[in-house]
This record gives C-alpha cells, structure tokens and sequence, in this order.
C-alpha cells in the first residue's frame, strides 16, 4: 500500500476519534467523570480490600445527584475522610487556606456503580468486535507465525489481551470473537515494538499515549487489510487519550509503526497468490 493511502486511512480515524470526542455523550461523560474524587492510596487499597471488583465509588447522595440509588439491602464501603478543625490562633493571616487543620480521620460510607440502579451512566466505552469466519481464524493462525511473537489463548479476565512486557509475549482472550482477537493481536503487537523495555521507543511514555498509539495502530492495520474496527477503536482512543488533538501528537510514529506491521503481513501467502481478506 502506498503512503498515500495510509494517510487517508489516518485520516478516517482522526475524524472518527473527532466525531466520538465532540458527540453529546463523551461531552456528557467528562462531566460525569470529573465528578470522582481522586482517592489516596490508603483508601484505595480499602476500596480494593472490601470490594475487589469495584469500579466507581461514591456516597449515596452523590449517586442521588446523578439519578441513581443504592440498592436496598447492599453493604457500604468504609473509607477515610479527614476531620478538618479550625485553627485556634490570635494571628490575622492573609493567607485563609492555613486558616484550618486535619486533626483526624473517620469512617464514610460509599458504594460501587454495581450497588447502584437507575439511571443510564454516560459512559463511552468500546463495544466489543463481533463474527469472524473460519477463513479468518485461518488468518489470525497466519499472523501469528508471521509476527513471530509468542501468543497464548487464556482467559485475561475483562481485557481482551495483553503484551507480557518483562517475558516478551502476547496473551489473547480464549473467549473474544475471531474480529476482536485479530485486532488485539496486532494492538499488542504494537505494543511490543513501541512500548517493551529493552528497545521501545516510546516505553517511558505515559499510559493513555501508549494505548492510544497501539489502537490506533491495530485500526490502521486492520483498515488496510479492509477490516473495519471503527466500532471499537474511536471510542478507545478517545476514552484514553481524551485529547481532541492526540493524533497530531502520535500521527507519525502510526504511520512508522503500521508500515512495519503491513509489511510483515503482506508476505502471508505471498508465494501462493492468494488474498489475505
């Protein structure tokens, strides 16, 4: 494929990340999220402790605010909030934020989204690749051989996979459909040229450019081989990056790191003259 059509490739997915940012229900759920209280370790590893599976937490009124209610019958989550005091001091000070101190700590209660009802939450989230034919689970045994990386099936519990960064391999969801393991082999695969420790270029990079240049990567690819991920991939990127402008910032590493992974995969069944999709 010539670079040409790579870029107009790219361009789709800017538009498509574009479109899922500027859409009422992302503007809706950055509302929803700046909500949440940036939690200390101490009360996260108590969040974890009580409720290993809970995902968002907040206090019954806050959930009143949003439209939902905690379930009749469910159990509270006991996490720290300090004990502010007033300062006894004659001094007059221009500076009032030194006006208080924390002289304790107590027990509030707060529940998890999955304690709660009512409501729809206005959460963007990726809706998982579905189909795939038994000539595409031929293919995705072909990419594999051809990335010459090694891949395990397993259960990788909510994620569809990941890239083993000290061990060098990828593991995939046993139980994803052909589309969503196709794709997430080549959005690990991407991580493990960008990101892994003894050579990635972009290892130091923060979390959310990491998954934001692996995804865009796996749409990139995929589209080129006329796979359409568009369903799963702008609402990832956008989720992650939550930067309209993210791909002027990871547009031409995409473009490096893609080329790389076509190459590799046009050489599947070069020698017979057959059509990879």
């Amino acid at each position: 494929m010539q670079k040409k059509s790579l870029e107009n490739i790219m361009k789709q997915l800017e538009d498509g990340i574009k479109d899922v940012m500027t859409s009422d229900r992302f503007a809706e759920w950055l509302k929803f999220a700046s909500s949440f209280h940036n939690y200390s370790f101490g009360n996260a590893m108590l969040i974890f402790l009580q409720n290993p599976k809970a995902t968002m937490v907040k206090g019954f009124g806050e959930w009143k605010k949003d439209g939902r209610y905690v379930k009749k019958g469910e159990k509270a989550i006991k996490i720290l909030a300090p004990i502010v005091k007033k300062k006894e001091t004659n001094e007059v000070k221009a500076d009032k934020s030194d006006e208080h101190e924390i002289v304790g700590f107590r027990y509030v209660n707060v529940f998890d989204v999955s304690q709660t009802k009512g409501k729809e939450l206005p959460l963007v989230s990726p809706k998982l690749l579905e189909g795939g034919t038994e000539e595409q689970e031929q293919l995705l045994t072909k990419w594999i051989k051809a990335l010459n990386i090694p891949v395990i099936f397993k259960d990788t519990g909510k994620a569809n996979g990941y890239f083993h960064l000290k061990e060098n391999y990828i593991a995939i969801h046993k139980d994803r459909s052909i589309m969503q393991q196709l794709k997430t082999l080549i959005h690990e695969y991407a991580h493990y040229l960008l990101h892994r420790k003894d050579g990635g270029e972009f290892k130091d990079v923060t979390t959310d450019i990491k998954e934001a240049q692996a995804e865009s990567v796996a749409y990139v690819v995929m589209n080129h081989f006329h796979f359409d991920t568009s369903q799963y991939s702008f609402s990832y990127i956008a989720g992650w990056s939550q930067d309209i402008n993210v791909m002027k910032k990871i547009g031409n590493d995409i473009i490096k790191c893609s080329h790389q992974i076509i190459e590799k995969l046009s050489n599947v069944d070069k020698d017979k003259n057959q059509e990879i999709a």
